[in-house]
């Protein structure tokens, strides 16, 4: 085996995180029918990685695996040097590129152009060996004219394209990529898993994060799997994925007696499961997804609804209300249990991490709140699925469920 380039010792992430609950954020954008509350401070502390240990080789191309939360993206940011682990060690022989989430490694205020020689000089380039690479730089991200227009004013596509073509192009020894690709488009996702493949045949070392199994079994020659911030294995690509599976199978249970109380109602159950009723936490393209409730009103309420916000990366994707659909949809409710459920048709989302926040409230006041009741993800695991690359190519995170007529003319 070569000599490792990165060397990883018991590294560990400690944090101490304060939240803020609000109603402002999320449903604010959405809607004026609920009236936002107070703020609400709590603190509480979370290791994000503790004691990881792994060594990659030159030239190996290695998958970071994990379900949502396992530390998978603070691991590639100690590794970029965006953040200092709180103890533990990474060594790092090579020159770095990084491809973190959108909003990481540019200065908003700079035009593309500036920020290119930005990074070229971080990464101890001279600028006679940024300027050689400039023009392949553009063409490649497609920028174009607006490479002289500051990245602020970038969609999430545009910064996108350049922030991996300054990655990949800027000669990297060493290449490290969070799942930010899913937000470029089909066409720009295969040029760049095309250069991914030249740099593997060039011998770089790549380590990257994703959701899409199929992608980390088809490009890595080793994997690593992260659950709750502890390394659960380190290896080969096939034997990684099968305990991936495994843990799955074992902690893939979300039926979540909560027991928040409102001012006249109380959610008392929020389960996510497959059609059949079977809890789950973790779904294949091809799976339908249903999100249970289970609410109860105690006293009389006019126009109460219950509404869900679909997110992903902090980002909102849509939301719904259970009277969405009805002809009357500002109902009165009596005291009583109420069960309300939320299906997801089979490939109507891509693969990645997701998470619910669930509302009661009327047409006046918001009567509860939980901001991230509950959360699930999305893997390609099927080798058979229907959906399989077809929806990975798809633009954005969903696809319409909207009915097509086509006539011949």
């Amino acid at each position: 085996m070569s000599h490792p380039v990165i060397t990883v010792d018991n590294l560990s992430k400690y944090y101490r995180l304060g939240e803020t609950a609000s109603s402002g954020g999320a449903l604010s954008s959405l809607t004026s029918l609920f009236k936002p509350r107070s703020t609400a401070q709590t603190t509480r502390d979370l290791w994000a990685l503790k004691d990881v240990s792994f060594e990659v080789p030159r030239g190996q191309v290695t998958g970071i695996i994990g379900r949502n939360g396992a530390g998978k993206s603070t691991l590639l940011k100690i590794l970029s040097r965006i953040t200092d682990p709180t103890s533990g060690s990474a060594t790092i022989h090579g020159r770095v590129g990084s491809l973190l989430e959108v909003g990481t490694g540019f200065h908003p205020e700079l035009t593309g152009r500036e920020n290119v020689f930005l990074n070229g000089s971080i990464l101890g380039m001279a600028r006679s060996e940024i300027e050689r690479k400039f023009n392949e730089i553009v063409e490649f991200s497609e920028i174009g004219i607006f490479i002289d227009t500051p990245v602020k004013r970038y969609s999430s596509g545009m910064y996108t394209r350049l922030a991996f073509s300054v990655a990949a192009n800027l000669d990297p020894e060493i290449l490290i990529i969070d799942e930010v690709l899913s937000v470029g488009d089909a066409a720009f996702q295969k040029k760049c898993l095309v250069k991914i493949n030249h740099l593997m045949r060039s011998g770089r070392t790549v380590l990257f994060v994703s959701h899409n199994i199929g992608s980390i079994n088809e490009l890595c020659n080793s994997a690593v799997l992260l659950h709750k911030g502890r390394m659960v294995k380190s290896g080969g690509v096939s034997e990684t994925i099968e305990e991936y599976t495994k843990l799955i199978a074992e902690s893939s249970t979300t039926q979540n007696e909560t027991g928040y109380h409102g001012d006249g109602v109380s959610l008392n159950r929020i389960a996510v499961t497959k059609s059949d009723g079977t809890p789950e936490t973790v779904f294949d393209l091809n799976d339908e997804i249903v999100l249970n409730f289970e609410y109860q009103v105690h006293k009389p309420l006019e126009t109460l609804q219950l509404c869900i916000v679909l997110s992903r990366n902090m980002i909102e994707l849509f939301s719904s209300f259970d009277t969405d659909g009805l002809e009357m949809p500002l109902i009165r409710r009596d005291p009583g249990r109420y069960r309300a459920s939320f299906h997801i048709s089979p490939g109507s989302l891509k693969a990645g991490g997701y998470s619910v926040a669930t509302y009661l409230g009327t047409m006046t006041d918001l009567l509860l709140e939980v901001p991230a009741s509950t959360q699930f993800t999305i893997e390609e695991l099927s080798e058979n699925t229907a959906y399989r690359g077809y929806r990975r190519e798809r633009l954005g995170h969903i696809v319409a469920p909207g009915l097509w007529d086509t006539v011949e003319l």
